[in-house]
């Protein structure tokens, strides 16, 4: 193994993937590094059940690497009688199911061909910088420490954490220092799919389960301290993924807070698999199959770049002439506390643009303030909590990867001295165009610099 690279990306993720696939495809000689056994991030490390919309019921908003990585997935995989029960989705490529144990060697598979190093069961622990410009990380793993000298980094970790090691700043959850609640997601097995396909025909369910759940609360059998079910996909014959259950005063930084969630919500479990075969027909026999190796997080640390992404941004479907993705999805608030639940809803509700629309998300956004060379890319991009809200979903997070590794390529085919915050954003969207990302025509954009 060797210890100078062009680019390193910390976090095997959606971002860190797409980020590093983008680099190493571009020429540059790339290092990804991820401390758990295999790619995905919340696909597969949290078993998150399906990949949130790509497109905006017109438009293919996530194109690129995150498309091609979508493909990949539905070749030969479960077409389920199920997919189809969200009005607001493209046929065969919104919210579609995740099989983690199909999208691991997927994602194996397009990030060694890329010709990108990896090095699993691996974390960043330290950095040397100076003057804003990142030097090497330290990291560690089975093989000791080590340290590692980069060209340029991109920090994919979900909360920031090689940011804020080398001191760039940092906003953290809303005004009283709360995040989102988590949930641990999970599998249930034992679906008889035909007689369950007959109920949700008969009764109008959806993927929330919202038929049953209402009559469980009418009832007082719904689980307790919960208001909905996320999520619910069916991803092979009679096995189901399940977003359910929220871990509440959750603290993501905190590793002693963590280990205590982490524990609460596999107790919550046997509840919510009662709830399913008391109230969901098909799924009287259902078990539990395995739950995600990891709590699902939805916010922790959001970095100040240099632009900050608002929620007035949302309301305005703004555009920006260094925009280098569009999104659309809701601005989608989990409680942090229960009390919080109703307010959020009407929020997400109330906040669903008309098919067609989207927002542009900026270059600046991905370039922490004072920063030289160093890209951060999912959910920790600068943005108000709001905007986070709707900017963290992984189908997002694969286009800020993918940005961010096509501009660290610009910057190594400039010799590696060109900062990142000076990227002629120009070529990178032609650069996207190319790679098959969606980018608008908006030389005459309004939007704000």
């Amino acid at each position: 193994m060797q210890n100078q690279y062009d680019v390193i990306v910390a976090g095997g993720g959606p971002s860190g993937v797409a980020a590093a696939i983008a680099a190493a495809r571009n020429g540059c000689n790339t290092l990804i590094i991820e401390q758990e056994a295999y790619f995905g991030g919340m696909a597969t490390l949290a078993c998150v059940p399906a990949f949130g919309p790509y497109t905006n019921g017109v438009q293919d908003l996530i194109g690129g690497i995150g498309r091609e990585i979508l493909e990949e997935l539905k070749k030969g995989g479960y077409e389920s009688p199920f997919y189809d029960r969200k009005p607001d989705r493209m046929e065969g490529i919104d919210w579609y199911p995740i099989d983690p144990e199909r999208l691991k060697p997927i994602l194996d598979h397009l990030v060694t061909d890329s010709g990108c190093e990896v090095l699993f069961h691996t974390a960043v622990t330290d950095v040397k910088s100076h003057d804003g410009t990142i030097e090497a990380v330290q990291v560690f793993g089975k093989g000791g420490f080590q340290w590692l000298e980069a060209k340029y980094f991109i920090d994919c970790t979900g909360d920031g954490d090689l940011a804020a090691m080398a001191g760039a700043s940092w906003e953290y959850g809303d005004a009283q220092g709360r995040v989102q609640a988590g949930t641990l997601c999970f599998r249930a097995a034992g679906i008889d799919v035909e007689r369950f396909m007959d109920y949700v025909r008969r009764e109008g369910e959806n993927g929330n389960l919202s038929v049953a759940s209402e009559k469980a609360k009418r009832d007082g059998r719904f689980p307790a301290g919960e208001t909905k079910l996320c999520g619910m996909a069916l991803q092979a014959d009679g096995m189901a993924g399940l977003n359910f259950g929220h871990v509440y005063d959750l603290k993501p930084l905190d590793p002693w807070n963590l280990s205590q969630a982490e524990m609460e919500a596999r107790r919550k479990l046997p509840e919510m698999i009662q709830f399913l075969r008391e109230y969901v027909p098909g799924m009287e026999h259902c078990v539990l199959a395995s739950s995600g190796p990891y709590l699902g997080i939805r916010e922790s640390r959001r970095i100040k770049g240099g632009y900050t992404l608002t929620k007035e941004d949302y309301r305005n479907r703004a555009d920006f002439p260094d925009a280098i993705a569009y999104y659309s999805y809701p601005i989608d608030l989990h409680a942090a506390v229960p009390e919080e639940s109703r307010e959020n809803e009407e929020l997400y509700r109330d906040s669903k643009y008309k098919n067609g629309e989207c927002y542009g998300i900026p270059y600046r956004c991905l370039i922490p303030e004072g920063m030289k060379n160093l890209a951060v890319a999912g959910r920790s991009i600068s943005a108000d909590r709001a905007m986070m809200a709707s900017v963290r979903i992984m189908s997002a997070c694969f286009a800020t990867g993918q940005a961010a590794g096509t501009a660290a390529a610009l910057g190594v085919k400039e010799g590696g001295a060109l900062e990142l915050g000076d990227v002629d954003t120009g070529l990178l969207r032609k650069r996207l165009r190319e790679q098959k990302v969606y980018i608008m025509n908006n030389q005459s954009s309004p939007g704000r610099m």
